[in-house]
């Protein structure tokens, strides 16, 4: 059974707000974030399952905020305040600011006494002149609102791929380049990525969001050059996924300067093998990177015109690649490029858009809120003329 354990990374949710965090390396170390406006001690976790818990008022220190007591069921409010009445429509109702009789000192000293979010709710509902004149429908709006701030339940999840793709969508899509859950699922299809293969990753802005992906698809099994052009590899999300050394060991780090100095001095050199390469390697180390070497290219950036010729290098005949993009027009170019030079077949570029839809108990639309792109896909499987 996975539970939780000291420097591991964990997803917090209460209802629709959700929260990467660290745990303290040290243990016996106490460590409060915020959900919504409470204090919580996430140190309280530690040694448990990953799954539901309930915030505590903190009996030795109740100005601490909350602990987190594991929970194996949650009662939500509307199930509490389902026996109250509701009106037909609500022509009666006037949003003049003065229905709700309790004010935010009132809460505040609720909340002072101790008293759950489900009691506090109790309590607006109580106080409140127009609840009771509410259609069912706005009655469930409302207390869903309320929920969002004083819900007594936490969901403590595991980071996997589709959770953090989605956290980081919904947080600053831009973050990760605009890129969906559903748009990640189709670069790993056309990629072909899969175990015991050999792939490369160049991540320009995704927080390395795909390296974790093929990482987590491979299992162990393969190897995976983390290509980059300075500095450092993206590795943000790499290290929230809570990887074993095990799952870690396929991946290679390779700065694409260095690797072309090295590429070019073997093709002036002939025959000669660098010094480099005359290392014996162990059976389980990789071998090294060369031209048509790759099995599934994955290249994320935003302007992926110039850096795609070079890499697609590294491709194997039949090797699939996969270029992401937020935009069209950087993408179209490199179409145009691969189609003019005969690099690849089943050339395609693909618009990923996705429209998300709000589902009511009376109707359904669209949001209103979301993106008017889900980023551009260009795939195809190289060919040598």
């Amino acid at each position: 059974m996975d539970v939780i354990l000291n420097d591991h990374f964990v997803l917090v949710q209460r209802k629709s707000q959700m929260s990467l965090h660290q745990l303290p390396k040290r243990e016996g170390k106490q460590w409060t974030i915020k959900i919504g406006r409470d204090q919580v001690d996430l140190s309280t976790a530690l040694g448990k399952p990953h799954g539901t818990f309930k915030l505590s008022r903190n009996e030795q220190n109740k100005s601490k905020g909350f602990v987190l007591v594991p929970s194996s069921e949650v009662v939500e409010m509307k199930e509490k305040l389902k026996d109250l009445n509701s009106g037909e429509n609500n022509k009666e109702i006037w949003d003049d600011g003065k229905s709700q009789q309790l004010k935010k000192e009132d809460i505040e000293e609720l909340r002072g006494q101790g008293l759950t979010g489900s009691e506090i709710v109790s309590q607006l509902v109580e106080n409140s002149k127009t609840f009771q004149i509410k259609t069912e429908f706005s009655q469930e709006k409302y207390l869903n609102k309320k929920e969002e701030k004083y819900s007594e339940w936490v969901e403590i999840f595991k980071p996997n791929i589709r959770h953090l793709a989605k956290f980081f969508h919904s947080q600053d899509p831009m973050q990760i380049l605009n890129l969906r859950p559903d748009t990640l699922a189709m670069i790993m299809s056309l990629a072909n990525i899969k175990s015991n293969g050999k792939f490369g990753i160049f991540d320009g802005g995704c927080q390395g969001l795909i390296t974790a992906a093929i990482l987590d698809r491979i299992q162990g099994h393969g190897t995976l050059w983390n290509l980059f052009l300075k500095g450092n590899p993206q590795k943000r999300l790499i290290q929230a996924m809570n990887f074993t050394p095990e799952q870690l060991k396929p991946l290679r780090n390779c700065n694409l300067r260095k690797l072309k100095e090295t590429l070019l001095k073997e093709e002036n050199e002939g025959d000669e093998v660098p010094a480099a390469k005359m290392i014996k390697l162990d059976e389980d180390a990789p071998p090294p990177l060369e031209f048509g070497s790759l099995d599934g290219l994955v290249i994320v950036c935003r302007r992926p015109n110039s850096i795609a010729k070079e890499l697609v290098k590294l491709l194997a005949p039949s090797g699939n690649f996969a270029i992401f993009c937020p935009y069209s027009e950087p993408l179209s170019e490199t179409y145009i490029d691969f189609r003019e030079c005969n690099l690849a077949v089943n050339l395609k570029l693909t618009e990923a858009w996705f429209r998300a839809y709000q589902v009511l108990p009376l109707r359904t639309h669209p949001e209103v809120n979301m993106s008017g792109s889900g980023g551009y896909i260009l795939s195809g499987i190289k060919v040598v003329s």
